[in-house]
């Protein structure tokens, strides 16, 4: 996934040392990996929902030009493509879980997005009077268009974390493996 990816080493955490322990019993850990994956995606969710990063602090405001054109105030939920792509990926001792979308990251991380100069044709609606009105229209309810150009330029994108483990994360991933380490042996 080129996106941006959770991932978390847990060597010395209760988590790791609990799928150190898991993973002497069972040997491949694919099942319980998959029900963390699930929960994941239930936490990562309301994550979305509640527009906070893992430890609970709130995301960064949208800046005044982004609300100025977008409907409603969610932060990452425009169309919600980023929270549609969030997957997972398991083997027999691995769980990868993010997106593939490339600008994951830069939500995940913040950073500078450089934009290219472009030109491009606009389109407004005259009036009888011969005013042109100040906002775009579609095409094809245009009446009068023109062409502009605008320069190269940067913009900062805040961080805006989704990805990651909270401390209610740690507690419940540590009640999944406590399931299955409870469960008896079947040999």
């Amino acid at each position: 996934m080129a996106g941006s990816m959770l991932e978390v080493s847990v060597d010395t955490s209760p988590v790791g040392k609990a799928l150190d322990d898991l993973v002497e019993r069972l040997g491949d850990l694919t099942t319980p990996l998959n029900d963390i994956a699930e929960y994941l995606h239930q936490s990562t969710d309301d994550r979305f929902r509640q527009q906070v990063a893992p430890d609970g602090s709130p995301w960064a405001p949208l800046a005044p030009s982004t609300l100025a054109r977008k409907k409603g105030g969610r932060i990452l939920r425009d169309k919600g493509t980023l929270q549609d792509t969030l997957r997972h990926n398991v083997s027999r001792n691995e769980l990868s879980f993010g997106t593939d979308r490339v600008y994951g990251a830069i939500h995940q991380l913040g950073g500078k997005v450089q934009h290219a100069a472009r030109s491009q044709q606009v389109y407004f609606r005259q009036g009888k009077d011969g005013s042109v009105g100040n906002r775009f229209v579609k095409k094809s309810k245009s009446n009068f268009a023109q062409w502009v150009t605008r320069g190269a330029h940067d913009s900062e994108i805040k961080a805006r974390p989704y990805l990651g483990l909270s401390s209610d994360d740690d507690i419940e991933i540590l009640a999944i493996i406590q399931d299955y380490l409870l469960e008896p042996l079947t040999e």
